[in-house]
């Protein structure tokens, strides 16, 4: 929210590139608009009065026909009442008098108000010219058309035409107000337009922005810019901003990947230091008493002597097995890769059950194989995880039970299950019996310390296989491993290390 209200600022200010943008072309935009405006303006209003001015003039020279004869009256009869003109309209006055201000004639819309009339300007005219102006009547505005009418062997009559300009006014007010709509509607047009197109063309710096403060503040190198279509300046730096994150990317995925690989690589180590100080403190405490004992008490029967070192030579191997166990396992957890060749695994299992009869202690070891498998592996650790296997089926399975061993391939994959008669594992242990130092029942282990199926784990995950452990108690225990299939084109190398 706060890179959003920050890039909102950045857009919005006073020195945004985008409002810069706007109001630069709002200007010259409305510099133009302005003067159009005023043109069009001042052309129609000339057009106007100089169409009121012709008409002025026309009416005055048709006056001044049909008047000729109003010079010859008695100045008595000058001043009476108004008489018709037929060239006279509602809105336009007729006036005919002389270079005095004396009126002879002028129309009835008149009434008894005269034209004014400009002494100086009459007298400034030569006959038969005319002169426009501006004036009033009866406190509205008019156009005012003045012409000399000459008269033989007479002084000239003035002749007047007036006409209201209060339609022209109108007229020209709706032209203003329709010119001011215009130009205000085209400035906020042409800005609207200008500010979603300079928007459009600045939004990746706006995302420039916003990522480079979400990246700052969060440290998510994953985030891109939206590369605009057409490439431009914009565009080339959105696109090298997306590739100097990418770089980052992959640079910081591979400190993260190699610090991940340190610390798991610590606590195995920190593990396995741990594991193994618990594990060998009883038989090592064991052998140091019992060794103490020998030592110090010389009148020992023959009887505890054999007992005592026998249990020094029992501590001992179980010593030998959990060192072995141990160096295995620090091996899996360095990642140490394994041999890679073609292992047939009917020999290899009949090599492994003749070992278990051998480790057998009243139980009976059966092998059944239905079919040849041939996988991609090491030899050795497939014995060693046979071996485990069995080990644990006869550690569990009573005098007299048997333990099956059986081989089959379906699906592209050998399946070796070992089948034993304990006692079973309870539902509660399942799921733990792979970890480490792990014993579901220490009192029925047989001397194991828990390594051996965490071991088995291992070997089958290093050989792209799975192992799994179905058991209820009372009725015994099935582990299942699983493990695909050599091909004929199958080569050592075509199963890369884990």
């Amino acid at each position: 929210m706060a890179a959003g209200a920050r890039w909102s600022g950045w857009r919005f200010g006073r020195g945004s590139l985008r409002g810069r943008l706007a109001l630069w072309h709002g200007l010259a935009l409305g510099a133009v608009l302005v003067v159009f405006a005023l043109t069009v303006y001042g052309l129609v209003a000339r057009g106007l009065t100089a169409e009121v001015d012709r008409e002025l003039a026309d009416r005055a020279q048709q006056v001044a026909r049909v008047s000729g004869r109003v010079s010859r009256l008695a100045p008595a009869q000058r001043g009476r009442a108004p008489l018709a003109n037929p060239f006279a309209s509602d809105d336009t006055y007729v006036q005919v008098g002389n270079v005095n201000g004396q009126v002879v004639r002028r129309s009835q819309n008149l009434g008894d108000v005269a034209l004014p009339l400009d002494r100086r300007m009459a007298g400034a005219l030569s006959p038969g010219e005319g002169a426009h102006s501006n004036s009033e009547v009866r406190g509205e505005p008019v156009r005012l058309y003045t012409v000399l009418l000459p008269i033989r062997g007479r002084p000239p009559a003035v002749v007047q035409v007036a006409r209201e300009t209060a339609s022209i006014e109108r007229i020209l007010e709706r032209l203003r107000r329709l010119l001011a709509v215009g130009l205000l509607g085209a400035l906020g047009l042409s800005g609207l337009v200008v500010w979603l197109a300079a928007g459009r063309a600045v939004a990746p710096l706006g995302q420039l922005i916003e990522t480079a403060e979400t990246v700052g503040a969060s440290g998510d190198l994953s985030r891109r810019v939206d590369v605009p279509v057409a490439q431009g300046e914009v565009g080339q730096l959105a696109a090298t901003f997306n590739t100097m994150l990418q770089r980052l990317e992959r640079t910081d995925a591979g400190l993260r990947a190699a610090r991940v690989r340190a610390e798991e690589a610590l606590e195995a180590q920190r593990r396995f230091v741990a594991d193994a100080s618990h594990e060998l403190r009883t038989p090592l405490t064991t052998i140091r008493g019992n060794a103490e004992m020998l030592r110090a008490y010389e009148e020992v029967t023959p009887h505890d002597r054999a007992a005592a070192l026998a249990q020094i030579q029992r501590e001992s191997e179980r010593m030998s097995r959990l060192v072995n166990d141990l160096l295995t396992l620090a091996r899996a957890d360095a990642g140490q890769p394994l041999a890679r060749e073609l292992v047939a695994l009917g020999p290899l299992l009949d090599e492994v059950a003749a070992q278990a009869r051998v480790l057998a202690q009243g139980q009976q070891v059966s092998l059944a194989a239905t079919a040849e498998a041939t996988v991609l592996g090491d030899a050795d650790t497939l014995r060693q995880l046979l071996l485990i296997l069995l080990d644990n089926a006869l550690q569990h399975t009573p005098e007299g039970g048997s333990v099956n061993l059986r081989l089959e391939a379906q699906a592209g994959e050998a399946r070796i299950s070992v089948r034993d008669a304990g006692q079973g594992i309870a539902p509660e242990d399942l799921p733990h019996i792979f970890e480490r130092f792990y014993q579901a029942d220490r009192a029925r282990s047989g001397g194991g310390v828990g390594l051996g199926l965490a071991i088995a784990r291992w070997i089958v995950a290093e050989h792209r296989g799975e192992i799994e452990v179905s058991s209820s108690p009372g009725e015994g225990s099935v582990f299942l491993v699983r493990l695909p299939l050599a091909t004929p084109a199958s080569s050592p190398n075509a199963l890369p290390a884990s």
